[in-house]
């Protein structure tokens, strides 16, 4: 046998043998590429179906609330109130639609009395539960839902720290209420009154307060950027330290205010 087909026969099986390995790593990389994709869609079909059990979950938990809320048990109606609440944190999808919910149930439950107290009272535990709600909510997932509490009567009511920006709260009756570092920033205040109410630190910057009653607020260090003020009435108000930059107060009626 010549030298070439000695090296011919001993190269030939070396070469199959080598295409055999390659062939059983690329049947074996396929398998565990199938594997994978395999066990990515099994894993996407469990979470999905775990999506729509939480989200069914969520939908009885937000009908639930919603029939609580208006009982006439006061404890049922709280229990429906810190349900929604709680729905907001966790589905911020439904927050538009429980802010709406909210704020309606504030403006048929909070109804000035008769006759009205000489001196503010704290709101019942139900609506001071939902101003918590609300103020204590994260703006974010607002989307185009607005707070809308006008005409409500809220003497009395806590709402420090709350952020309410945008809302429409025009009539609102807040007199010596506690609003310090509320952010009410551009919201609708027309006609409020805030007679004898603490707003230290308060955000009040483009915020409407036309023919509002500031009479003997306390607003020390507040932020009174460009308000509207015309017809107010400050006589009494404490505005040391507050900002009034582009505020025009030769509208307002400032009587023996603290500047």
């Amino acid at each position: 046998m010549s030298p070439a087909a000695r090296q011919s026969f001993v190269v030939a099986p070396t070469d199959w043998w080598t295409r055999i390995q390659q062939a059983v790593g690329t049947v074996a990389a396929l398998g565990t590429l199938v594997v994978i994709v395999f066990s990515w869609q099994s894993i996407k079909q469990v979470e999905d179906e775990h999506a729509l059990t939480r989200k069914g979950q969520v939908t009885d938990r937000y009908n639930t609330a919603v029939g609580d809320i208006g009982e006439d048990s006061l404890e049922i109606r709280l229990s429906g109130i810190y349900a929604l609440q709680r729905i907001m944190e966790e589905s911020p999808h439904d927050q538009p639609s429980i802010i709406n919910i909210l704020s309606a149930y504030i403006r048929n439950h909070a109804k000035k009395p008769k006759p009205e107290p000489i001196t503010p009272e704290d709101p019942t535990s139900d609506i001071q539960a939902v101003l918590t709600a609300l103020g204590n909510r994260d703006p974010f997932y607002d989307s185009t839902a607005r707070i809308d509490l006008h005409g409500a009567y809220l003497a009395g009511a806590n709402l420090e720290g709350a952020y309410l920006g945008g809302a429409h709260m025009d009539d609102v009756n807040l007199r010596g209420a506690s609003l310090d570092r509320v952010n009410l920033r551009g919201a609708s205040l027309d006609r409020v009154n805030l007679r004898g109410a603490r707003l230290e630190r308060a955000n009040l910057s483009g915020a409407s307060l036309y023919f509002a009653d500031l009479r003997g607020a306390y607003l020390r260090r507040a932020n009174l950027k460009n308000m509207w003020l015309l017809g107010a009435k400050l006589g009494h108000a404490n505005l040391q330290g507050a900002d009034l930059t582009d505020t025009d107060l030769n509208l307002a009626k400032l009587g023996d205010a603290k500047r």
